[in-house]
């Protein structure tokens, strides 16, 4: 790769009052040993300086910031401006060593290398002060006390000493340009975002850290002070509330945890050792080392904890683009365009494929104005090729077994129609579809089905609540022996059924097979809110479970039902239902028990000695709540219908309790435990308080689920006739 580099310079500008150390970082990059392709001095709103800088460094090109006023926006106005492989970045109150760029050529030998930095070194007006701890230098933007001596991977560089490859940086959709200085501002931590959000989507790539790598950075006198030193240390404690926000607690706080434990005791005690030797500076920087980090908590606090309603809105929510790429088929999709209300997409959620199926899903930030396919494209090969995928071979069923359909649907036609019509368009041809109308409240359906879809499906009216119940309605009046249920808040993908089919075909003992669930669309926080929580999608590997060789490990297993899929796609031989008895017709949405009825289902499945396959090549996409008001009843009811799920076990096998209350411990890290996958998928602006609804939720569930049973034993009106059961049929398959 090295003999293919060629580097840009990009500097960014904003104050008159740097014009000479402006003139000075210029003229230390035309002075590399190894020549700069470009240099891009970004001028940022400030024609003044800009004309200035242009008539006195011909040397380099001087473009004004095109997006908002800022460090960040100006660093992407460069990175659009350049055509070279690497884009450095030099602040203009900094000088480069002569082989800045040489030194940093040398790493990006190696492909996997992201991104290459070095040591900024501190020049104070004067020297600097006697309480100055050097384990704070990064209060002045300067390398501290505690980085690496040597050649090493980090987390993240130093903003005035750092590089990237110009592709990983436009791909990422360039600094977040909520992040970073802008004018006299302390605000920061755009850098360390950045290099973390590189590490993770490009897997196996590498940030590397070179102390050899200098420049100079020149302190201005008002840094000198102890204001400024602690105004500063508050700044950067708000910095790490946002980069917890945007990117969770692990990759947010990775680096500080060494630094908290290790670099500032030492540094403490360092100060106090050299009072002690009658240096009185050394007590000066013990105190300044405990002052900065009270202060950087105090940020940290205000920023996160007392003020949660400005770091939510801190980073606007943008609109995410979905897409469906097959890497083996040129590219016919668009990863950017606007919403519905106008609004500008500002990431992309891709699945990729191979071969038609399904490899990995993508979550990507887009840069502004970047609409070339071709390199998102190019984005997706890199993102896969550091982890190859080894897709299981394409499901092909057997003799095209003839299925039924069943979608229970309530008062929702609009959704209903478009889930019927990916129904009507699978490559599947022996199927008949059912749709159960679940208590409705008016005839849209009934006539929906009537006037549309009389030639297809068949129409049932479940006049009790509830979707398992209305899930058994339609079992009733199915005609074949496989059965796959789906909801009308689904579009199923072209080969969904095939897919579904295939699965059976693992084993004669494969009683159920479950698909892949994806968001149709995230086009609102709550959206974004509701796939992050529900890890809807179970990986892109074919995988069987059971009591024997394929038991997964756990003491709850597997009453940790939700490993295996979800009932938005799902489907069942008839005789491993009958075999079970059915759905528990007290849970489901609909029932005061709110869900769980797909739980009881795959759980009661394997306890009986079947086994379930998931097939992650039968793709649905699910209409997530659009409003966070939505997402708020579902988190509890998710809850409730996890209690009502588990209390439904007990009843019909009593001696799972034993287990329930020796497996408790795991079952509660697992919901609390800050380290616990459920944990960790969550949005780290994902608000508390839909947390704490969830778990009460789980304490109300078996008096939900009671509550419940109760009811069943209540007869349904229907035309002021009173009915235990009502059923009618329309339609012809």
């Amino acid at each position: 790769m090295q003999d293919q580099l060629s580097f840009c310079v990009v500097i960014c500008v904003h104050t008159d009052e740097r014009t000479e150390l402006s003139v000075n970082a210029i003229r230390s990059v035309a002075a590399q040993t190894f020549k700069p392709h470009e240099i891009i001095v970004v001028a940022d709103h400030n024609v003044r300086l800009a004309d200035e800088l242009a008539k006195r460094c011909p040397e380099a090109r001087v473009i004004a910031n095109s997006g908002p006023k800022g460090l960040s926006g100006a660093r992407n106005t460069g990175c659009q401006a350049a055509s070279s492989t690497i884009i450095a970045f030099l602040d203009d109150d900094a000088e480069a060593d002569p082989k800045w760029l040489s030194r940093m050529a040398s790493h990006y030998a190696d492909p996997s290398v992201i991104g290459v930095g070095g040591y900024v070194e501190a020049v104070w007006p004067g020297g600097a002060p006697s309480w100055f701890p050097k384990e704070f230098a990064w209060v002045v933007g300067c390398s501290y006390r505690g980085l690496p001596t040597r050649v090493e991977a980090v987390r993240n560089l130093i903003g005035c000493n750092m590089s990237f490859q110009r592709d990983k940086i436009i791909l990422l959709g360039g600094f977040r340009e909520t992040l970073g200085r802008e004018g006299g501002n302390a605000f920061g931590g755009e850098e360390t975002d950045i290099c973390i959000r590189a590490t993770n989507v490009f897997s196996g790539g590498r940030i590397v850290y070179d102390p050899a790598i200098v420049v100079r950075h020149h302190i201005s006198e008002g840094r000198k002070s102890l204001a400024y030193f602690l105004r500063r240390c508050l700044a950067e404690g708000r910095s790490k509330a946002m980069l917890v926000k945007l990117n969770g607690r692990q990759n947010g706080l990775s680096s500080e945890r060494r630094y908290l434990s290790a670099i500032l005791p030492g540094g403490i005690t360092a100060g106090l050792g050299d009072t002690l030797r009658g240096r009185i500076g050394g007590l000066g920087r013990a105190a300044a080392i405990v002052a900065g980090f009270l202060q950087t908590a105090a940020g940290y606090a205000d920023f996160r904890l007392l003020r949660p309603s400005k770091a939510a809105s801190a980073d606007g929510f943008q609109p995410i683009s979905i897409i469906d790429v097959d890497l083996d088929i040129p590219p016919q999709w668009k990863p950017l365009g606007t919403t519905g209300n106008g609004r500008e997409h500002g990431g992309v959620f891709a699945l990729v494929r191979r071969g038609g199926r399904p490899v990995a899903t993508v979550e990507l930030p887009l840069i502004r104005g970047v609409e070339d396919t071709l390199l998102f494209r190019s984005l997706l090969v890199a993102h896969l090729s550091a982890h190859p995928a080894t897709p299981d071979p394409a499901p092909v069923p057997a003799d095209a077994k003839p299925v039924s359909v069943v979608v229970a649907t309530r008062d929702r036609p609009t959704q209903l129609a478009r889930c019927l019509d990916s129904l009507m368009s699978q490559n599947y041809s022996n199927f008949e579809i059912i749709v159960v109308d679940n208590a409705p409240s008016d005839n849209r359906t009934r006539q929906l089905v009537g006037e549309l879809y009389s030639c297809g499906v068949r129409y049932v009216r479940e006049l009790r609540p509830g979707l398992a119940q209305a899930h058994n309605a339609g079992v009733a009046r199915a005609r074949h022996d496989l059965i796959a249920f789906t909801d009308d808040d689904v579009v199923c993908d072209r080969g969904w059924l095939s897919a579904m089919v295939s699965g059976f075909e693992v084993g004669d003992d494969v009683g159920c097979v479950t698909g892949l669930i994806l968001p149709m669309e995230l086009e609102t926080q709550a959206q974004y809110w509701t796939e992050r929580h529900g890890g809807f999608g179970k990986g892109f590997t074919r995988r069987r479970f059971d009591m024997g060789a394929n038991r997964r490990p756990g003491t709850l297993y597997p009453l940790t039902a939700g490993q295996f899929g979800s009932g938005a796609a799902m489907a069942f031989r008839r005789a491993a239902l009958e075999r079970i008895g059915y759905f528990d017709a007290a849970l489901g949405a609909g029932t005061r028990a709110r869900g769980g009825d797909d739980l009881h289902g795959f759980a009661s499945l394997i306890l009986s000695g079947q086994a379930i396959v998931y097939e992650p090549a039968a793709v649905t996409w699910h209409l997530h709540r659009r409003e966070a008001a939505g997402m708020q009843r579902q988190a509890h009811g998710y809850g409730v219908g996890l209690g009502a799920y588990l209390a439904s076990m007990v009843m019909h096998r009593p001696a799972l309790l034993w287990q329930i209350l020796i497996g408790l411990p795991a079952g509660v890290a697992h919901m609390m435990g800050s380290r616990s996958q459920k944990t960790n998928r969550l949005p780290p602006d994902y608000p508390r308080s839909y947390v704490w609804r969830e778990r009460f939720g789980i304490l109300l569930g078996p008096l939900a689920y009671l509550g419940s049973r109760r009811s069943l034993a209540k007869p349904v009106k229907s035309d002021g006739e009173e009915r235990l059961v009502a059923g009618t049929e329309t339609g012809r398959s």
